[in-house]
């Protein structure tokens, strides 16, 4: 296993600047996921750390040594990438071998280690076989069992499930997590998805233009994102996020006049906000119901995806930018064109003031990780 710290790590190509200061410090044996939309650094965060690019600036250091001198072999490093990087005329065995012959190890020994890999990847019968042979899952069992053999301190993947059909990124979800809990090693992993990051990470490091956002555990960040990108992006459906400004502080919370023209409460501690503040108001689509008490956005339905045992219910409300999400049971009956009203308590609601960040539900603004 390997500790990891980044310091202040920065990665300029030309003008562009793709990472702003880094710091992250990732502990022995954690499973941390990187998010983040597309170009927002999360693939070149890890080539940094492989040793494939240098930094503009800053420092790695692995197990509290500065690995910036150390080529990519010497760092212990394995990675895994999306493309799955399998040489095309090698079979099973030989392509999982590739790197320890490599190293010279005695051949005896090699046979072991990817015979090993192999039983615990469930491919102990394809290593015969050439990487047309493969599906996709089957292919980046390879690729996975091509780092396991080499014992490496530290997995880095980069978005190893994005080439898959839904069904089989469920099933490998699954089997990272198994072998996170098998090898006991550290794993840096780098995705788009989300769902991959909530069902795998001990933590969460969300990226964005190059910087770091948010970090924390799953449930954390979900329920306490610090500011609109992060609420906004963490969450499927993502949260609703409506327009308004603070009509006035009450004991209960603030009261928001949204553009839509309905009036609502968030049970947040304003802070410095005054009546007449811009602010957005943030509800996540299970929080709101067909009926209850407490808050009401009235909308007209617009799209309705039947999900099995609830619907999504899609809605435009007057003068807001996108329609409303709402989670209802597979029983509430609904069309396009009928009007709703959506109740939700206002100890569900999220609040950010004019410059996206949120205000806290526990007396202070939300802090980052």
């Amino acid at each position: 296993m390997a500790n990891v710290e980044l310091r202040g790590l920065e990665k300029n190509f030309g003008a562009n600047t793709v990472l702003k200061g880094v710091d992250l410090a990732i502990r022995d044996g954690e499973f941390v996921v990187i998010v983040g939309p597309s170009g927002c650094g999360k693939s070149t965060l890890l080539r940094l750390i492989a040793g494939l690019e240098p930094p503009t600036q800053g420092d790695i250091l692995i197990e509290g040594k500065s690995a910036l001198e150390d080529a990519p072999a010497q760092r212990g490093v394995a990675m895994v990438f999306q493309s799955y990087a399998l040489y095309p005329h090698l079979n099973v065995f030989d392509n999982m071998a590739f790197g320890l012959r490599m190293a010279k190890m005695a051949e005896r020994d090699i046979k072991a280690a990817v015979e090993k890999a192999a039983q615990m990847l469930g491919i102990e019968d394809l290593l015969d076989r050439r990487p047309r042979e493969l599906s996709g899952g089957q292919r980046q069992r390879v690729a996975i069992g091509r780092a396991i053999v080499r014992q490496p301190r530290l997995f880095l993947l980069d978005e190893p499930l994005s080439n898959l059909d839904a069904g089989l990124r469920v099933h490998m979800r699954h089997e990272f997590a198994r072998l996170h809990r098998e090898l006991a090693t550290t794993m840096i992993y780098v995705t788009h998805d989300q769902v991959e990051a909530m069902t795998l990470a001990d933590r969460i490091v969300v990226l964005n233009a190059g910087g770091v956002e948010q970090i924390g555990t799953p449930q954390e960040i979900y329920d306490s994102p610090r500011n609109l990108f992060v609420a906004g992006f963490l969450g499927s459906p993502r949260m609703n996020l409506i327009a308004g400004e603070v009509a006035a502080i009450k004991d209960e919370g603030v009261r928001i006049k949204l553009v839509t023209g309905d009036e609502v409460t968030a049970a947040v501690v304003p802070g410095k906000a005054v009546p007449g503040d811009k602010v957005t108001l943030g509800v996540r689509p299970e929080c709101l119901s067909a009926d209850g008490l407490g808050n009401i956005l009235t909308a007209t339905v617009d799209v309705v995806e039947t999900l099995g045992s609830t619907r999504a219910v899609y809605a435009m409300m007057p003068r807001a930018d996108q329609p409303v999400c709402a989670i209802l049971p597979v029983a509430f009956a609904v069309r396009h064109g009928d009007v709703v009203r959506l109740h939700f308590d206002p100890t569900q609601a999220y609040l950010f003031d004019g410059s996206g960040e949120a205000f806290g539900r526990n007396g202070s603004k939300t802090q980052a990780a």
